[in-house]
């Protein structure tokens, strides 16, 4: 019991060095219940939104959507910048995270510069989605640069945004069949063990003694580790990040 004291000491003297060190700190976490909300920062409401609710899947497909649809409103006369703003995206994700190149152009930066600034913001994350965004952003401000009509850049955007979804599907299908068939090449040694077992003595009669059993225990083992190596190629992510 004598202990006791003694501990009760030494988290006393750590608090109270703690203390010394930063009382400032320790202030701040007095007065915080106590300190008035500080005002929102109205310009960059829509990062705050963006880092919060990050969208995981922005597929292909929505993207090559909306290059389509902005560049149906390039054929039908609108300038680029129109077309931007009024080709909002029907996918509500992609919505959101293009929101940013629609606040810059109706802030008065050109179209070029909105999606430069944008696509380097993009690339500051490492998501497959924001690769996308920062695509469809370079491919429209290199046209914005270079002039001319961007229609035609963006339709053959779109359609390299329609080919990554067919070979996604692709890849989809054969992951599937290389699963299937990790299973079955895991699971038939064990069933056909398991039959020899009940129909046959002799193969009884050898997993009674140690030698017998050590190599079925063996073989199990290995088949487990062929198995769980053979998912785990079949899972490993493609190259590039994809």
């Amino acid at each position: 019991m004598s202990a006791l004291p003694a501990l009760a000491s030494a988290v006393l003297a750590g608090v109270v060095t703690a203390t010394a060190l930063h009382p400032g700190r320790v202030r701040r976490l007095r007065n915080a219940e106590h300190d008035p909300p500080a005002a929102p920062d109205r310009g960059r409401q829509w990062r705050i939104v963006t880092l919060h609710r990050r969208p995981a899947t922005i597929t292909p497909a929505a993207v090559g959507g909306w290059a389509d649809q902005t560049a149906r409103s390039l054929r039908h006369g609108s300038t680029l910048r129109a077309a931007l703003l009024a080709a909002v995206p029907d996918d509500e994700v992609l919505g959101e995270r293009s929101a940013p190149l629609r606040h810059r152009l109706e802030r008065g930066a050109g179209v070029a510069e909105a999606c430069g600034s944008w696509a380097d913001e993009l690339h500051r994350y490492n998501a497959h989605s924001d690769a996308l965004l920062a695509a469809f952003a370079t491919t429209v401000g290199a046209a914005a640069h270079l002039g001319g009509s961007a229609s035609t850049p963006l339709e053959r955007f779109a359609v390299v945004m329609r080919q990554r979804v067919s070979d996604d599907l692709e890849r989809g299908a054969q992951s599937a069949q290389a699963k299937m068939s990790a299973r079955v090449l895991t699971m038939v040694p064990v069933a056909v063990l398991a039959l020899l077992v009940v129909t046959d003595g002799d193969v009884r009669r050898v997993l009674t003694e140690p030698a017998g059993a050590a190599v079925v225990g063996v073989g199990l083992a290995l088949n487990a580790v062929g198995g769980w190596w053979m998912r785990r190629i079949v899972e490993l992510p493609a190259l590039g990040g994809r």
